[in-house]
C-alpha cells in the first residue's frame, strides 16, 4: 500500500469510525446517567462502554500505524527476504496487497522466512514459490518448492514443529505435502 493510501485510509479510520465509536460511549454514558437505571442495567453498560473503549483504542493503534511511515508492510518484507534467502531460486511470487494486523504480521514473517529457508538450505530447491493472498478475510500463505522433498512433522527437530504451534496458537491450519517431487506447505491464519 502506498504511503499515500496509508494516510488517506488513517484519515477516513478518524473521520468515519473512530469518530462514531465515540459518540456510541457518550450514549452509552447517558443511559448510565439516570438514578433510577437497574444494577443489572447498569453493569451490562458498563461492559459493553469498556468494549467500546477497547475497540476505539484498537482503531487509534491502526490509525497510528498507519501513519507511521517507518513501518514495512509484510507484503514489502516477503518479497525482500525472498529474494535475499532464495536469490535465482526464486520462480514466482504472488503477493496480494491487503491489511495485516500487527500481531498476525509479525507472525506472517517468521514463519515465511523458516519456510523459505528450509527450501533452500534443507530441500535444496532450485525453484521456489510464495504465495500471500487473503481468502475469506483469512491470510493464506505458501512456499512450494521443487527440493528432495520428505518434510514430515516426525523429522522436524523444530522448524515445522514451531511453524504449527504459532499456527495453531492464532487457531490456524498448517497445510503440506511432501515428496521426491519437492514440498508444498500452506498456512491459513
Amino acid at each position: 500500500m502506498s504511503n499515500a493510501a496509508r494516510l488517506d485510509l488513517a484519515r477516513e479510520l478518524h473521520d468515519g469510525i473512530a469518530q462514531d465509536l465515540v459518540a456510541l460511549g457518550y450514549q452509552l454514558d447517558l443511559l448510565l446517567a439516570p438514578s433510577d437505571t437497574s444494577m443489572e442495567s447498569r453493569r451490562e453498560i458498563r461492559g459493553m462502554r469498556f468494549r467500546v473503549d477497547e475497540m476505539i483504542s484498537k482503531v487509534r493503534r491502526e490509525m497510528y500505524e498507519l501513519r507511521d511511515q517507518k513501518m514495512e508492510s509484510v507484503q514489502d518484507f516477503l518479497a525482500k527476504i525472498a529474494q535475499e534467502l532464495c536469490g535465482s531460486a526464486l520462480t514466482k511470487v504472488y503477493i496480494e496487497e491487503f491489511f495485516i494486523n500487527e500481531v498476525l504480521s509479525d507472525n506472517v514473517r517468521a514463519i515465511a522466512t523458516e519456510l523459505l529457508r528450509n527450501s533452500v538450505s534443507h530441500a535444496r530447491a532450485s525453484e521456489i514459490e510464495l504465495h500471500l493472498r487473503q481468502i475469506e478475510n483469512h491470510i493464506y500463505l505458501e512456499v512450494r518448492d521443487n527440493g528432495i522433498g520428505g518434510a514430515t512433522m516426525e523429522s522436524s527437530r523444530l522448524g515445522l514443529i514451531g511453524i504449527q504451534e504459532r499456527v495453531e496458537s492464532f487457531g490456524g491450519t498448517l497445510f503440506y505435502q511432501s515428496n521426491e517431487l519437492g514440498t508444498r506447505i500452506s498456512v491459513t491464519l
